[in-house]
């Protein structure tokens, strides 16, 4: 019995291994971060939270529901497909991040700096854009409905 329980533990801490997580804008933790169909992400990088450099992540798919990234580092990140609904991303640097087609509705882009960023397709409904530096990110066949682009 003590041999299958140590091999219950040794198993299930290999498959966590490498997990990431991220804090939502409540406080909680998210861990593993999942996909959009509510299974463990394959990413396995650094945690996703302020001031963290995820240059190179590949996030697709991945539901970051009420993330908490202000100031995250995010330039040159692979989000294609990524589930941001309402993340506060409030300043973080996106630059030359590949945003095409995901969800980024309601989600909190203040200040976020957008030099390059592809949003074409993605789902900028109710999100806010207040001050965002989007001077070159290509916005083409976006969805600007109700956004906030002060």
């Amino acid at each position: 019995m003590r041999l299958v329980t140590l091999f219950l533990i040794a198993a299930f801490a290999a498959s966590t291994v490498g997990a990431a997580s991220y804090q939502k804008t409540d406080g909680t933790i998210v861990d593993p971060i999942l996909d959009r169909n509510g299974e463990p992400h394959s990413y396995s990088g650094a945690n996703l939270e302020p001031n963290t450099n995820l240059s190179g992540a590949n996030l697709s798919y991945a539901d970051l529901t009420d993330a908490d990234l202000i100031y995250a580092i995010l330039a040159d990140a692979n989000l294609t497909n990524a589930n941001l609904r309402n993340a506060s991303l409030w300043g973080t640097t996106l630059s030359n991040a590949n945003l095409r087609n995901a969800d980024l509705s309601g989600a909190n882009l203040a200040n976020a700096w957008l030099f390059l960023a592809k949003l074409g397709n993605a789902n900028l409904t109710n999100a806010v854009l207040a001050y965002a530096r989007l001077a070159t990110a290509d916005l083409s066949y976006a969805n600007l409905t109700n956004a906030d682009l002060r």
